[in-house]
């Protein structure tokens, strides 16, 4: 039995030699990217803007601006690394903010849809008792009756159709959401691409959801088959934690110790 997330299967399919690291010799690289790091604080506003609505607490925009930043000195550390150096601290944190506040701005007062859960954390049976890492930022239901699977986006860099129509994981948090909720009338897959302050919607039939399940057991059953691991040099490798032990990028790194810790948690939640 194996457990898989989105970020599990795609790190495979970007490098194999980094999936190595990460999933099969549990190492994890002390520190991250101030994206991702900016990110996760977007993420963990808009959590408290939607939990604090179930009990009937409406967050003023000043409020969750107030939080943002205070998690952000916090939690703010000199492992964060910033790839792109035309862009200081103070561009990421303005960055966070902008999304919050527009975001803010768009949607209240969030009666839209009836918020059911955010950032759930589920897993979804697949074959040879294998099992799907299901983390929705927010699922909610219209007064249709119609599921909104939604995923907040904090890239700079918006999908165009082909690429959303081909995404396979907000379409397996579907298929999860389509087995517990029956009464669903249809379900939506839904990108906020908050650096756009646009909303990117896709309808996927039961017969679509069921092929790209099937696909996702497939690329599973190519992972637990693989025995090799070769490196896959890309315009990722700038952003990529395990850099520093990579032997494409060694000669960069000639003296200095990577800090790292091996892990005992599952792969996915690393």
């Amino acid at each position: 039995m194996g457990r898989y997330s989105h970020s599990k299967i795609s790190t495979f399919d970007q490098c194999r030699y980094k999936y190595k690291l990460a999933y099969i010799d549990m190492i994890r690289i002390d520190g991250q990217s101030i994206e991702s790091f900016m990110g996760s604080l977007v993420h963990s506003t808009l959590e408290r803007l939607y939990k604090d609505l179930e009990h009937n607490n409406l967050n003023s925009k000043e409020d969750l601006v107030r939080h943002f930043l205070l998690a952000w000195s916090k939690e703010w550390n000199d492992k964060i690394t910033i790839v792109k150096k035309n862009f200081d601290v103070e561009y990421y944190k303005n960055l966070g903010l902008m999304f919050i506040m527009e975001y803010y701005d768009k949607y209240h007062p969030f009666n839209q849809l009836k918020t059911i859960d955010v950032e759930t954390d589920e897993m979804l049976e697949l074959d040879k008792n294998n099992k799907y890492y299901v983390k929705i930022d927010r699922l909610a239901v219209d007064e249709n009756g119609n599921y909104h699977v939604i995923d907040y986006k904090t890239s700079s860099r918006i999908k165009n159709q082909t690429e959303l129509d081909n995404d396979t994981q907000l379409a397996m948090y579907s298929y999860w959401v389509k087995n517990k909720f029956p009464d669903a009338k249809s379900i939506k897959l839904v990108w906020n691409f908050l650096a756009h302050n646009e909303e990117r919607i896709v309808n996927k039939s039961d017969e679509e959801l069921e092929k790209i399940k099937i696909d996702v057991e497939n690329k599973i059953k190519e992972i637990e088959h693989c025995n090799e691991f070769p490196t896959n040099v890309s315009k990722l490798c700038d952003y990529c934690e395990y850099r520093p032990m990579c032997p494409e990028w060694k000669d960069q790194y000639k003296g200095e110790k990577p800090k790292y810790s091996k892990q005992k948690l599952l792969g996915e939640y690393i």
